[in-house]
């Protein structure tokens, strides 16, 4: 875990690159969450990990205040000139800056799987509600797709990739003092030129940590996979969604 930590800190340390590059998310899967945990005008609710608050930014219609905790500065620096109002905290998985029992649902987008889960749920549990929600949320890109999968393989994603989006999260998230976990899969496409995918590429965390041969290298196989394509193309994205539940004790 110390390894995925330090990644997790130097891969994000270009909070621009990341804001403009990445996908936002399905809005049928802020729609679930919104029924799922009832959120309304009257909600807080934390967004753990918000990184440069692209999440943050499609959950504020529907909730009444949004308290933001992300550990790279960089991240912070971004979201806080594209997200004015909205409060960004210093913090982590781990320690939460919030008292006990402060928010009615807590979020993770594209970020649980860098927590430390028998750490991490614990402390989430602390600053929910009782009977509060937590909500998970990953793009993934779609490799059903062939070309995504030659990507893939031209990004040393294969290989590279910082976690297995394999791995059964509800399980982790049903270990800790959470129950009635569920799984949901969303499905939408982000419109982009070359270009942009290149930088939705070079925002991948351990790319982002290699040395400039290693990069260009691989920016050159990139760029041979997109030079089959139609410019702009259409990534495709599986998105998905756990929903959970704090017990009412640890």
């Amino acid at each position: 875990m110390t390894q995925d930590k330090d990644l997790a800190v130097g891969g994000f340390a270009q909070g621009d690159l990341y804001n403009a590059a990445r996908p936002g998310y399905p809005n049928d899967a802020i729609d679930h969450f919104v029924s799922a945990f009832g959120l309304d005008a009257d909600s807080h609710v934390l967004d753990l990990g918000a990184g440069t608050g692209i999440f943050t930014r499609q959950l504020l219609a529907h909730v009444g205040r949004l308290t933001a905790v992300e550990p790279s500065t960089s991240m912070r620096k971004t979201f806080a000139l594209e997200t004015p109002g909205v409060e960004i905290l210093d913090g982590s998985d781990v320690a939460i800056p919030l008292g006990d029992h402060e928010v009615s649902a807590v979020f993770a987008a594209q970020a649980f799987h860098w927590f430390d889960p028998p750490r991490a749920l614990p402390e989430i549990h602390r600053v929910l509600t009782p009977g509060g929600g937590l909500g998970l949320i990953w793009n993934e890109r779609d490799t059903d797709v062939e070309w995504i999968r030659a990507m893939n393989h031209a990004m040393l994603w294969d290989v590279r990739q910082p976690y297995d989006a394999s791995v059964d999260f509800g399980a982790i998230v049903a270990s800790g003092p959470f129950r009635d976990v569920r799984q949901s899969t969303f499905r939408h496409a982000q419109l982009l030129t070359h270009h942009q995918v290149l930088q939705r590429v070079l925002s991948t965390s351990y790319i982002t940590l290699m040395n400039v041969e290693e990069r260009e290298a691989l920016t050159a196989n990139v760029v041979t996979v997109l030079a089959t394509l139609p410019d702009p193309v259409e990534m495709p994205y599986a998105t998905n969604v756990f929903v959970a539940f704090a017990r009412n004790h640890l």
